[in-house]
């Protein structure tokens, strides 16, 4: 749905917010509609029956400009298939994008508030590569600016300052690092990041600039990234955007967007400290934040969620009106762009072509006695579970990232090298951190008998088991180091439900997925040999 609110200078500003996933949760029904007296806190109110999903922009006629903001994204690039109606994804994005620009023919750019990358991984080589093929993305789809947020300081200033002179040596590509408060080696002279931007979509002039706040530099702090300030250095916020406006102002613009890659909390302060940005994008919203329009004063506090899942667009009208609408990016209105499409193809070409290296990066030690064996050891003894696990989808896990789901082959992008894949695919990874074990898979070359989501990721590690139990049968001697073996196998139906299964079949990956109904289709427990 809509809102609207006068804007106080002149014309209009429009950002759309939306972010790239890999994975995503479930489809959330859209109720978005309020007005200017708002206030931050108040509840979002029941349109019913996702009613505003079956519209995309109504009432909107012939905005000056429009904005597509997006933020948070935490290394999501597309939808990844494990489960069928996953939203997101810079496909779909693009897609959003091109029924702007082409189907209604309106002037549209877009911007995004920072956070493109999983925190926990940003310091791998799979982080970097996708880090480039997002900014690539972010430039084919038409950005104009990215925010430093903490996902990106994260690299540091070395890493940050080589991808701006990689990227700003590509013919064509626009869109700068944005952040006044960030200095990379103790001077501003370098070309990134930028104070702030001044762009024309259609007739109106938008300056847009952007801060790192408080609490993220705070975290910053926390894990060292900002230790050496000669390489990187974040001030306050607040204290030089009375000169940033001035300056913007100076330039032309009359529609100021501020992005702040900063709690909710202190976005609201800085629009309440700031009345002359007329749109204040914040970071650290909900995954699906409330639809309705949030008005401090007459800013627009726009919240774009997690994971590319959603975009937040605005429309800047005659009249000094604002239009705001959160768009979940579902299969249902948002076909896969084709551009974007082959930039994931190419992104997984990457990743094949750099596939030795990205298992040595990933490859971690568990300072274990035990080794992963495979389920063909397994079935020595244990007949009845491997004839009950031979006939689940657990054993053709890894098949699926190479064909997809029934229905999807001719389309379908191979994901066989993608570590973020194989880590619940294969045995002998870890799912939450896509870490690889020593001797864990690690290709169709190498470790064919490890493809597959098999026993050993249960049931850990079996060397140690089937080593004492080849022992046991040839002397018939029980000894406490083979008691000891099988003990160390044992999977307790309480410790499945509440610590291994969900290590998959998570919120991202499996939304529905609930224990009780799942399990009877693997249940393979007692020996029935």
């Amino acid at each position: 749905m809509t809102g609207t609110v006068s804007v106080k200078t002149a014309i209009s500003l429009f950002l759309v917010t939306a972010m790239i996933s890999v994975v995503l949760s479930s489809c959330q029904p859209s109720a978005d509609s309020g007005s200017r007296n708002r206030e931050p806190g108040d509840a979002v109110p029941d349109m019913g029956n996702g009613s505003s999903r079956k519209e995309v922009f109504p009432g909107w006629e012939n905005p000056l400009a429009v904005l597509v903001l997006t933020g948070d994204q935490h290394g999501y690039l597309e939808p990844c298939g494990c489960s069928e109606r996953q939203s997101g994804g810079l496909a779909r994005r693009g897609d959003l994008l091109r029924q702007i620009r082409e189907d209604r023919g309106w002037p549209v750019t877009a911007f995004d508030v920072g956070g493109t990358l999983d925190e926990q991984r940003v310091n791998t080589l799979q982080s970097r590569l996708k880090f480039s093929t997002i900014l690539d993305g972010l430039n084919t789809l038409g950005y104009q600016g990215l925010a430093l947020g903490k996902e990106e300081l994260m690299l540091g200033g070395t890493e940050l300052y080589s991808e701006h002179a990689s990227l700003e040596s590509k013919d064509g590509f626009d869109v700068p690092f944005l952040g006044q408060n960030v200095t990379i080696f103790g001077t501003k002279d370098l070309g990134t990041p930028k104070d702030y931007r001044i762009v024309e979509v259609g007739d109106v002039k938008v300056g847009v600039t952007a801060i790192v706040g408080a609490t993220t530099h705070e975290k910053l702090e926390a894990a060292g990234v900002t230790r050496n300030e000669e390489e990187l250095r974040i001030d306050d916020p607040a204290s030089r955007l009375p000169e940033i406006l001035d300056q913007m102002k100076e330039e032309g613009a009359t529609v100021f967007v501020l992005l702040s890659h900063s709690t909710i909390e202190e976005s609201t302060q800085l629009a309440q400290q700031f009345p002359q940005f007329q749109v204040v994008v914040t970071a650290g919203s909900a995954e699906d934040p409330r639809k309705d329009p949030v008005w401090v004063g007459e800013t627009l506090l726009v919240q774009v969620g997690k994971k590319g899942k959603n975009a937040a667009v605005v429309g800047i009208f005659p009249e000094n009106e604002l239009k705001f609408q959160l768009l979940e990016l579902d299969m249902d209105r948002f076909e896969n762009l084709p551009v974007m499409r082959d930039l994931m193809a190419s992104y997984q070409t990457t990743l094949e072509n750099r596939y030795p290296e990205l298992i040595e990066d990933l490859t971690v030690s568990t300072n274990s006695e035990a080794t992963y064996v495979g389920a063909d050891q397994c079935k020595k003894c244990h007949t009845f579970a491997y004839s009950v696990w031979s006939k689940t989808r657990h054993a053709h896990a890894f098949e699926s990232l190479s064909k997809g789901r029934e229905g999807q082959e001719a389309t379908w992008i191979s994901r066989i090298h993608d570590p973020e894949c194989l880590c619940c695919h294969t045995t002998g990874w870890d799912p939450q951190r896509a870490r690889r074990s020593e001797s864990g898979f690690a290709s169709m070359e190498q470790t064919p008998h490890l493809a597959g989501q098999q026993c050993e990721n249960c049931h850990g590690p079996g060397s140690r088991h089937v080593q004492f139990e080849q022992a046991w049968k040839q002397t018939g001697e029980l000894t406490d180091d083979t008691r000891s073996a099988r003990a160390d196998m044992r999977l307790t139906l309480t410790q499945a439900r509440e610590n291994v299964c969900n290590r998959c079949h998570d919120l991202d990956n499996s939304p529905h997925f609930d224990f009780d109904k799942y399990w009877p289709k693997v249940n393979h427990s007692g020996r029935k040999d």
